[in-house]
């Protein structure tokens, strides 16, 4: 009844919308100078026009400093030309305002003095590497010269903001769950495989990655930032694509393809991808046990993963009339591998003797297959209100088949009994679908905009584990009921949202809520169905900016946030391929939900932007791992509802041109993280969180580039810290054949191989440890770009926007 209700109220205001005009309009301003004096040029005659609709041209002249300004400009991709006598006519193409960018600043547009030769420049407007909008930081992919021939995971770790694990997971600094999406939908239901699935999805195909550090109510509330990677689509007329493939020393390769084809009606884009992976770690943790007596456990591993992947992905638009459009993708991936290795356990007694030594060798094969098909539907109406109907489907499949071996040892080295021997045949079925009808309008009034939908969310996998152990009396392998086990998990979440914006002058207002209706359901095999009752929340936030002379901005923001526990951390299936060191889930985990803050201010000029920012976050019942030792002196980690937690952020970020060759780009986080727990006093701690990058871009000549990139994080959790090693990147590129061979050499970590010390604090227990992994690794990236579109005789410039 509630929901007939909901959808009633929800076509009742979108009728109700229709008789109300909308306005999308935006400006262009700009500066004009000499390129020699470098002194602005008054009077200039500057003729501006839509698309290429040159006969509906308008004119305008620059003030007496230069300046210019058109405003209630309509959305859409806009033309300049500028001209003076003595100079030449330069054209500024390709400047697209939308919902996203309503205003451009162009940076200073020198003209050349020379009377002798006063041809036309064409000035194609091009993307800054990275732009800080109104609600989102955007990292435009196609300007770093890391963006042919790589992966997501490489392009992830030089975005402001953004950490990427030794497991290829990446997160926000200062938010501990981050959620990834793809052209705007949830893309990691499947916790295990994302990391997978960035490692293989190609950076060709990449146009950009938004970091979402306050979501609107738009989006789903789970997660307290979103990562969202945004594909490439077709923009050109004609034929265009790249093929490109790169080579390490390492051992690994990867190739890959992006083609996009347009015309008036139907645009696709499509690419493939394979990657060849290797990766080698070497790890060592010592541990201090707390009982009657005081013992030491010191673990050695060493492994290695050998691992391919495919991925490939076809997408397309079709604009059905004036009014209706349906876009469309279809992706889908393969990794699969073998993966090594060998671990000790040497167990000491007081006196840091060892008594026991238990010697591990695992063999295992992994596998993991996804799909997703994606459709929406937008419907225009002579208002220019839009409706739009999506439906997303995904399906992944993961299997994982190990063979273990244990072997129990004395201090002198001579084998106790026989060793144990174990097969595990693990499978995880997962199905997601979400369906969603949403509706925006602009209005006249305070140049707002509305925004409603709903969703309907749902969720489901299926997870086994069978295993085997070897019994010496009959000879064969028997089933282990303790360790084998099912576990079926469903979530539907029901959601509809309301957001409204407006405008004030300069002031940007932003409103809105969300509620989510969450029904879930679980059961364990041979254990009782277990139904939790469905329980409805609402998620309010609110967005302020201000802008001062398209130069400044300052903002204030609040969001509600939840961080539902995944199938993943609720299976209760154990994992004992460290049988010293057991895992599993807790289905008893709770919804943690997060209130987050944030102050944020930006100033730009000519040459240079800063941006700094201040966010706090008080989270209750926050969900993490939680390790706890044995009196046998065992471990066990699981998940639990650790406790409350408090983060204060600053985070800063920025870049200074030095001159029109040269730039740099810098980001640095602190965050101070407070964890409160009134069920265990070990859980109430403090930490400092620490996150930073700096990178430097420079041109040598028209076609040789070079970059460089250096990463460092510190993460803190309940239980204790993580430190990360510096990472570095650096690279040279050189086009030729008019920039249809593109060469790239890279350079990764050439001075360290990356490493990780962490700390973990328990009860009875304290654990150092430490890990490398071989990333040292240079390579040599090969691509190709073609055409087959009719080419301009103008010559193209590059202008970037401020």
């Amino acid at each position: 009844m509630k929901n007939r209700y909901l959808i009633i109220l929800f076509f009742c205001l979108i009728s109700g919308l229709q008789t109300v005009k909308a306005q999308t309009t935006g400006s262009i301003s700009g500066k004009v100078i000499d390129n020699g004096t470098q002194e602005t040029i008054p009077f200039v005659s500057v003729i501006y026009y839509q698309g290429l609709d040159s006969l509906n041209a308008k004119a305008l002249q620059t003030d007496a400093n230069g300046l210019f300004s058109i405003k209630n400009l309509p959305f859409g991709s806009h033309t300049l030309k500028i001209s003076f006598v003595g100079y030449q006519t330069q054209k500024i193409t390709k400047i697209l305002l939308d919902q996203n960018r309503t205003d451009v600043y162009l940076q200073d547009i020198a003209l050349l003095n020379d009377s002798k030769m006063l041809v036309e420049v064409v000035i194609e407007y091009r993307k800054p590497l990275i732009e800080v909008q109104e609600d989102k930081i955007v990292y435009n992919v196609d300007q770093s010269i890391f963006s042919e021939g790589s992966v997501a995971t490489d392009i992830l770790k030089n975005v402001p903001l953004v950490t990427v694990d030794i497991d290829g997971k990446a997160t926000i600094a200062g938010k501990k769950n981050t959620r990834i999406f793809i052209d705007g939908k949830p893309s990691d239901y499947s916790a295990s495989s994302i990391g997978d699935l960035l490692s293989i999805l190609p950076s060709d195909a990449l146009e950009s990655v938004e970091v979402i550090t306050d979501p609107s109510s738009k989006f789903d509330a789970d997660g307290d930032g979103i990562i969202n990677i945004v594909m490439k689509k077709g923009k050109k007329l004609g034929l265009t694509g790249n093929l490109s493939t790169r080579v390490g020393t390492l051992g690994n390769y990867n190739t890959g393809v992006f083609l996009s084809q347009k015309n008036t009606k139907f645009s696709f884009t499509g690419n493939l991808g394979f990657n060849h992976n290797v990766r080698f770690n070497n790890a060592n943790s010592n541990r201090t046990n707390f009982f009657t007596d005081t013992t030491f456990n010191n673990q050695t591993n060493n492994s290695d993963r050998i691992y391919d992947g495919f991925n490939t992905r076809l997408g397309g638009n079709y604009q059905i009339d004036s009014a209706q459009s349906l876009k469309f993708s279809f992706r889908g991936g393969y990794n699969g591998g073998d993966n090594n290795s060998l671990s000790n356990n040497f167990f000491l007694n007081s006196n840091q003797a060892i008594q026991t030594l238990r010697r591990q060798s695992n063999l295992s094969a992994n596998s993991n297959f996804d799909f997703v098909a994606d459709f929406d539907y937008t419907l225009k109406t002579k208002s220019k209100a839009n409706y739009t109907l999506g439906l997303n489907y995904q399906k992944n499949s993961t299997s994982s088949n190990r063979d273990f071996t244990k072997y129990t040892l004395n201090a002198d080295g001579s084998q106790r009994l026989n060793p144990n021997l174990q097969l595990n045949d693990n499978e995880n079925l997962g199905n997601n679908l979400e369906i969603n009808l949403d509706y925006d309008k602009n209005l006249n009034f305070l140049k707002s905009k509305l925004e409603l939908g709903i969703k309907g969310a749902f969720n489901a996998s299926d997870e086994s584990q069978a295993v085997q152990v070897y019994d010496y009396t009959t000879n064969q392998y028997i089933f282990n009921n303790a360790l084998t086990n099912k576990f079926k998990f469903n979530q539907n979440i029901y959601s509809a949202y309301l957001s409204y914006r407006f405008k004030i002058k300069s002031w940007s207002i932003r409103m809105g809520n969300r509620a989510e209706l969450t029904n879930v359901l679980f059961q364990q095999e041979n254990a009782v169905k277990l139904n939790i009752n469905p329980y409805l929340n609402f998620f309010p936030s609110l967005a302020i900016n201000k802008t001062f002379n398209n130069k400044y901005s300052f903002g204030l923001n609040y969001s509600k946030r939840v961080a539902r526990p995944r199938q993943n951390a609720l299976n209760p299936i154990i994992d004992n391929s460290d049988p010293d060191n057991l895992r599993y889930g807790n289905p008893d985990l709770t919804p943690s939900f997060t209130n987050q803050y944030e102050a944020n201010f930006s100033v730009f000029s000519d040459n240079w932007s800063f941006s700094p920012r201040i966010s706090y976050a008080k989270a209750n019942k926050i969900i993490e791992r939680f390790k706890t030792a044995n009196a046998d002196r065992t471990s066990v980690t699981t998940y639990n509802n650790v406790g409350n937690s408090s983060s204060l952020n600053f985070i800063v970020f920025g870049n200074y041109r030095e001159s029109k060759n040269q730039t740099f780009n810098a980001g640095f986080t602190v965050s101070q993280i407070n964890y409160t727990s009134v069920v265990n006093s070990a859980l109430s701690r403090k930490g400092i969180g620490i996150r930073s990058n700096i990178g430097i871009n420079y041109t040598f000549t028209k076609a040789t580039a070079g970059e460089a990139n250096l990463n460092y994080n510190r993460n803190v959790a309940a239980q204790g810290t993580s430190n990360g090693s510096v990472e570095t990147q650096f690279g040279i590129r050189q086009n030729m054949f008019k920039n249809k061979i593109g060469l790239r050499v890279t350079a990764v970590d050439p001075f360290t191989q990356r490493n990780n010390t962490s700390l973990t604090e328990g009860p009875n227990f304290y654990q150092e440890s430490f890990s490398v992994q071989k990333t040292r690794n240079f390579l040599l990236s090969i691509s190709y770009r073609f055409t087959k579109i009719t080419k301009s005789n103008s010559k193209p410039v590059s202008q970037r926007k401020k």
